[in-house]
């Protein structure tokens, strides 16, 4: 079983469609430009694979840019090829700003365990407990289902982006964003439907566990959890172009991302802009994305071992398969005797994937601003086959 390419399943935040088009295809998109910032290593990881020329290799005209950012105790990579912007031929630049979709979800976790840690709220609390009547009266088992359980997809909630079921809250959301989409928003459309199984006896993947997360959170707050994880995460780290979509978009500038329509390419940024979800929290870099993970492992000054163990030690842990679990925010993963943690996200004009080695303190995260597209999937996996295979060897 590979990485997230495991289940080949990327965690689509929203489906666009009817989209008007704001950008256009030509032939200049296959021009690749890059920057990188490398060190010497001294390692015998990865140390055979061109990074840059790998990603190249993968632009065209339907894949139009890629960021790659591989670290390893010695050496550091971080580069990118093709375009930022189709109407503008702008070069992606390797610090650009994208929307993280499910990536984000360990933004969201990591909260949720240190208000846990702060004594404000608990994550075995149920959900009766934790949100008001109104809201519990409509999810089964409300008063069986652990907050811990939402954030290990342990809890059965139905998916309000269901594949087999996507059209209403796709609806929603385009006839909506302009005013802001929000958690309980989204949320709505998992009220009343049967769940998936009951509470701790299954393991699937649903936004609407993190949603909920997130209302719990406001609840608990009395304002929006956005504010505690900029104290909590992104200042404390120093992440200064990390920032909540939909609530601090001032912050800094989201890469355009595309998806086509019509023969179009069509920049769904604007809309994703507006919706603020903790199932698809955060825009960041690749840089970023990389120092957070690598410090929730490493960096005991600021993230105390209780708090780590609470996010991914065994009292979170749920198995999905021999080789894999999910922790909170994040999959856990047994790849040629070294444990993986990962998450990959996707919506149409973003696709993401994050990837840590704790044992050999290997990061590697990269972006692709082209959606969910055949050729776009085709070159995130290859970029992860290749990428990891280096890594940790044959899987």
């Amino acid at each position: 079983m590979k990485l997230n390419r495991l289940n080949h399943k990327l965690l689509s935040a929203f489906v666009m469609f009817v989209l008007s088009a704001c950008g256009s295809n030509d032939a200049n998109n296959n021009q690749a430009t890059a920057q990188q910032d490398t060190q010497p290593s001294h390692q015998q990881i990865a140390e055979e694979l061109d990074y840059q020329a790998l990603i190249d290799g993968l632009v065209s005209s339907e894949v139009h840019g890629i960021i790659l950012h591989v670290s390893t105790p010695d050496s550091s990579f971080t580069g990118s090829t093709g375009l930022a912007n189709l109407t503008t031929q702008e070069p992606l630049q390797p610090d650009a700003v994208y929307h993280l979709a499910s990536c984000g979800k360990v933004f969201t976790a990591l909260l949720a365990v240190q208000l846990h840690e702060d004594g404000l709220l608990d994550l075995d609390h149920t959900l009766d407990n934790l949100l008001p009547i109104e809201t519990v009266s409509q999810i089964q088992y409300a008063d069986q289902i652990t907050l811990r359980q939402l954030l290990n997809h342990s809890s059965g909630i139905y998916n309000y982006s269901d594949p087999n079921n996507p059209d209403s809250y796709i609806d929603f959301v385009m006839a909506s964003y302009e005013q802001g989409v929000s958690n309980e928003d989204l949320t709505q459309f998992a009220y009343g439907k049967p769940a998936y199984f009951k509470p701790g006896e299954g393991v699937k993947y649903s936004n609407s566990n993190y949603t909920l997360a997130g209302m719990i959170m406001d609840r608990v707050l009395g304002h929006s959890n956005a504010l505690a994880m900029r104290d909590k995460i992104i200042d404390r780290l120093a992440l200064s172009n990390t920032f909540s979509v939909g609530i601090e978009n001032q912050i800094a500038q989201l890469t355009p991302g595309y998806e086509k329509q019509d023969d179009s390419f069509i920049n769904t940024g604007p809309i994703l802009s507006k919706v603020n979800a903790s199932s698809t929290p955060v825009a960041s870099t690749v840089g970023e994305l990389s120092s957070l993970t690598r410090r929730i492992f490493k960096d005991e000054t600021w993230l105390s071992p209780a708090v780590r163990d609470e996010l991914v030690g065994n009292k979170s842990r749920v198995k999905v398969s021999e080789t894999q679990d999910y922790v909170l925010g994040l999959w856990r993963e047994q790849i040629n005797g070294h444990t993986v943690y990962h998450h990959n996200g996707g919506n149409h004009g973003y696709i993401s994937n994050n990837l840590y080695i704790p044992e050999l303190d290997v990061s590697v995260v990269y972006f692709l601003n082209c959606g969910l597209s055949e050729a776009c999937q085709n070159a995130f996996y290859t970029i992860e086959d290749k990428v990891m295979t280096s890594i940790v060897g044959e899987r």
